[in-house]
């Protein structure tokens, strides 16, 4: 599995740094948060660095573009999380097939699994400074956000605030 894992992470590197970046930032925040809640450190971990394991089949003409995007373009980019999950199916990660392939669902019915990559995602999304076409939320910015959607769990929330007190303890600065 690690040696699988390893040619994955070197294939999202070549394909697109900021990618490859996102991925570990999520890797890091949903472990963060699982360790918070007494869950398996490790699993989350793995599930974040490959949540979006199927932009490698976007165009990176694509995931770099600097504007909001079309509809079309909607589409496609939406299809990654199918097609991340079916490509870990064929790999031998059926473990991580349901949070690559639901992490972007906004319901409330998902599984404690897939929110915490998912609040992980989107708050990674929301405070980073790579996204050229809007500004970077603050910390405390994206968790209101997150709150304020309804469909998170609030025990997920509480934990990825208290992995941000964490980081500003730790490093003088929050993640993101």
């Amino acid at each position: 599995m690690s040696r699988t894992l390893d040619m994955l992470l070197q294939n999202m590197s070549e394909k697109n740094a900021t990618l490859l970046t996102h991925s570990i930032n999520v890797a890091k925040l949903s472990m963060v948060i699982a360790k918070n809640m007494g869950m398996d450190e490790e699993f989350y971990y793995t599930a974040g660095l490959l949540h979006d394991v199927g932009k490698l089949l976007i165009p990176n003409a694509l995931l770099d573009k600097s504007i909001p995007i079309g509809q079309e373009e909607q589409q496609i980019l939406k299809n990654h999380s199918y097609w991340g999950a079916e490509m870990l199916k064929v790999m031998g990660f059926e473990e991580f097939y349901t949070t690559t392939l639901r992490h972007h669902d906004d319901m409330p019915d998902l599984p404690l699994s897939v929110q915490i990559v998912a609040i992980a995602d989107k708050f990674e999304a929301m405070t980073s400074l790579w996204r050229q076409y809007r500004k970077a939320m603050t910390a405390k910015e994206a968790i209101g956000k997150l709150k304020d959607m309804g469909i998170f769990s609030p025990v997920i929330i509480q934990a990825l605030e208290n992995s941000q007190k964490e980081f500003v303890i730790k490093d003088n600065r929050a993640l993101g």
